[in-house]
């Protein structure tokens, strides 16, 4: 896990090298919010080097937060909605159809694309969580036997069988950036892109 979390620091260097890098949280409440015995060691690993944010503005990780489970960018269960629909229950395995439920889907981030990066939720040790894509241009499920860092490495390198989200932007990047997102909003709130540094136009 450990040198799976080094590779990917050496490809996603950080947008803002003086700025926001890491989150603390509170794992144990998260946790118990959530009906999980933890989360994956991988991605512990992966909040405290780089927290919430995203990935050249294309993949955006969440993290849990408890008590605030509506705030953007936050751990959490698939909606009711998306639970009652016959369209999200599509798998690109139909051996995965009755091994998987969606019930377990934890989802810990999204694409701008809008696909859904979730975790199969269901193994006492979150270790053993594989990683499940929600391809919303293919309406189908696809589900991955890699943690949430390999996966990453898997996408940016190019080594998963097919891009396994809608918008290719990371597939085979080989290097991308990474922005926290409490350096985001600064620099929204200052008026600036923060992928550019150049002024926003609040005039249209």
């Amino acid at each position: 896990m450990s040198n799976g979390l080094e590779q990917l620091k050496a490809v996603v260097p950080l947008l803002n090298e003086e700025g926001a890098a890491g989150d603390m949280l509170d794992w144990d409440g998260a946790a118990t919010e959530l009906g999980v015995s933890s989360f994956p060691s991988d991605y512990q690993a992966f909040v405290t080097s780089f927290g919430a944010g995203s990935i050249e503005d294309s993949l955006y990780v969440w993290v849990p937060r408890p008590g605030t489970t509506g705030a953007p960018l936050t751990v959490g269960r698939l909606p009711a909605d998306a639970l009652g629909s016959e369209s999200m229950r599509v798998w690109q395995d139909s051996v995965a159809n009755s091994r998987y439920r969606l019930e377990d889907m934890l989802v810990w981030g999204q694409t701008n694309s809008a696909d859904a990066l979730c975790w199969v939720a269901s193994d006492p040790d979150p270790d053993n969580w594989p990683v499940a894509v929600w391809e919303r241009q293919g309406s189908r499920w696809q589900v991955y036997d890699l943690g949430m860092v390999e996966f990453l490495l898997g996408l940016l390198r190019g080594i998963l069988p097919a891009c396994p989200v809608s918008d290719e932007t990371l597939w085979r990047a080989r290097s991308a950036r990474f922005l926290n997102f409490r350096d985001e909003e600064r620099a929204l709130d200052a008026g600036v892109d923060p992928w550019t540094g150049r002024r926003l136009n609040r005039f249209g």
